[in-house]
């Protein structure tokens, strides 16, 4: 392996996804950019409350359907802006009720968002979403990364997926799935207590029922490596004209972009999930390139300096692989590494038993393997979980986005490579 670590755009795909286009996009704008793109185009800044209304809180996909807007003022629009949102191409459907979606961007290239149901709790539903076209960050488990890295996703094809979604929840599943057995429940949210809040909120100022309580950055791409258009999507998402989520209820993971870490902690309110993997840097380099930049030392460093009010909703992500980082060696230093985050309960691990799939060398430790790593974090004192798959059978568990070169490498009978 190279000691480089790339982390350009391919130079076919410098820009970003609005610059395809000689037209704006609003719906990655906020409130004030849609009041300037307004005054450039000659209309008064104050009807950026109602677009934004439309695009934000009606969820609308068409200027035509701004009904309040008037006819003139729609046809500007329609020949001086697009709304640039993803169209779900394909739903498929797991026994657990999980539904894993393909959407195709403006230019034709595919990502993907997977709803979990009932993933913190009954009726608290988890949204997976991509930041990115394919990813750069090479690791060598994740089937995303098979497909390198095409392009940034813009903020409004980011939060464009989570409206593609509700919009189809709402013509397709009025009624949530039944709950899965207790067994194969997990939680994405390192502070579930906050879901009453929020819903408590929700019942405040009349809104509905949501149909997806946390939104995670876990989908294809690495979201620190797009941290302008992922920061802009969280302000977005949290808006009190749209959707108003809590940043409480907004999970950022990372491979480890350590230059990105502080911005992402000074602008947003988000939790941090950092996909750690390895307890050495030999192995961690091996897996996860990312090592190659920035070291486990530098990592833990940034994680420690991330916003004191912050630390508490730091999540360690640890997929286990077979004869790889599934040690009790590793679990012992695992334990030692993650010393300075036990105190005040300010860390917690997640463990992911590997999903074997075609497109990695790896494979899934045995049960007993698992529980005797998590033992020996529990007996130190280490908050540890382990995450029940959700998905696998229509390839929507973690890691395995990218579906379609995943799909064929099983048609064709490839071999693990």
């Amino acid at each position: 392996m190279s000691d480089t670590f790339v982390f350009d755009l391919p130079a076919t795909s410098t820009a970003a996804a609005t610059a395809a286009s000689a037209q704006l996009d609003l719906l990655s704008l906020d409130d004030a950019g849609l009041g300037g793109f307004l005054k450039d185009i000659g209309e008064q800044p104050f009807r950026a409350r109602q677009l934004f209304a439309w695009l934000h809180d009606k969820r609308v996909s068409s200027f035509a359907a701004m009904t309040d807007l008037s006819a003139a003022l729609r046809t500007k629009l329609a020949e001086r802006a697009v709304l640039l949102r993803p169209l779900v191409e394909d739903v498929r459907v797991a026994a657990d009720g999980t539904r894993k979606y393909q959407l195709k961007t403006h230019d034709g290239h595919v990502i993907e968002s997977v709803w979990i149901p009932h993933a913190s709790g009954p009726s608290h539903h988890a949204l997976c979403i991509s930041s990115q076209v394919g990813c750069a960050m090479g690791c060598t488990f994740c089937a995303t990364a098979s497909l390198k890295l095409t392009r940034h996703l813009s903020a409004g094809e980011i939060i464009g997926q989570v409206y593609a979604v509700l919009d189809d929840l709402a013509a397709n599943l009025p009624v949530d799935p039944p709950l899965p057995p207790s067994k194969m429940r997990f939680r994405y949210d390192p502070e579930p207590d906050a879901a009453a809040d929020v819903d408590a909120d929700d019942v405040k100022m009349g809104r509905p029922k949501r149909r997806i309580q946390n939104i995670v950055y876990m989908g294809m791409g690495e979201p620190l490596h797009n941290i302008v258009n992922v920061i802009a999507s969280i302000n977005l998402l949290t808006h009190d004209k749209g959707l108003g989520l809590s940043p409480r209820r907004i999970t950022v993971s990372t491979s480890g972009v350590v230059s990105a870490l502080g911005r992402l902690g000074q602008e947003t309110g988000v939790h941090l999930a950092i996909s750690l993997n390895a307890t050495t840097n030999e192995v961690r380099k091996e897996i996860m390139p990312v090592t190659r930049r920035w070291s486990l030392e530098q990592l833990l460093e940034a994680c420690r300096a991330f916003p004191a009010e912050r630390r508490r909703r730091l999540t360690f992500e640890y997929v286990l692989l077979k004869d790889i980082n599934d040690t009790d060696i590793d679990a012992r230093r695992l334990v030692q590494l993650l010393k300075p985050f036990r105190k005040e309960e300010d860390g917690k691990v997640n463990l992911i038993p590997f999903n074997a799939h075609p497109l990695s060398p790896f494979g899934r430790p045995d049960d007993e393997r698992v529980e005797a790593f998590r033992r020996i974090l529990d007996k130190a004192g280490v908050a540890c979980f382990v995450r029940t798959t959700r998905g696998l059978d229509i390839d929507a568990a973690c890691g395995m986005l990218g579906a379609r070169k995943l799909e064929d490498a099983r048609k064709n009978a490839l071999p693990i490579i």
